[in-house]
């Protein structure tokens, strides 16, 4: 059986657009009291991945989230933002917290964080993997 392979496709964009580090962590469970502060705190989160990858905003080549009519729709997204990491990178799983630690061109990146509304989108055929994010903490006054 001769399958496509778009392993080439995918270095190539690497090389090309991954220039930014990320990391995913992931929320390690439910938060606990802090005795000492009688606060309740969250665990610290278990990173999954520390690497190459690229935050693309809703103006490179936009999507379209079409819901089912009738039906609940909880995560639609506010901003249309989609993490690219290699594929040989872990799946991000919903509820995944991205955060760019590094930022090749855009300083404005380094420090915000995402939420993994859905988990990396996986295919038979691939270049890179795909996730779609939710930002955390959008900058005041930008669009929603």
């Amino acid at each position: 059986m001769n399958l496509l392979d778009l392993s080439s496709l995918g270095a190539l964009v690497e090389d090309l657009v991954m220039g930014d580090t990320i990391t995913i962590s992931r929320p390690a469970g439910p938060p606990v009291l802090n005795p000492a502060t009688g606060e309740l705190e969250a665990p610290p989160a278990h990173l999954v991945y520390d690497g190459p990858g690229a935050v693309l905003d809703s103006t490179a080549a936009p999507g379209i989230t079409v819901p089912v009519a009738g039906q609940p729709y909880p995560d639609d997204p506010k901003s249309t933002y989609r993490l690219l990491t290699p594929v040989n990178a872990p799946v991000a799983a919903r509820d995944d917290v991205v955060r760019v630690v590094r930022a090749a061109v855009d300083p404005a990146l380094i420090g915000r964080t995402w939420r993994c509304t859905q988990p990396g989108l996986a295919s038979t055929v691939i270049a890179v993997r795909v996730t779609w994010l939710d930002e955390n903490n959008p900058t005041p006054g930008s669009a929603p």
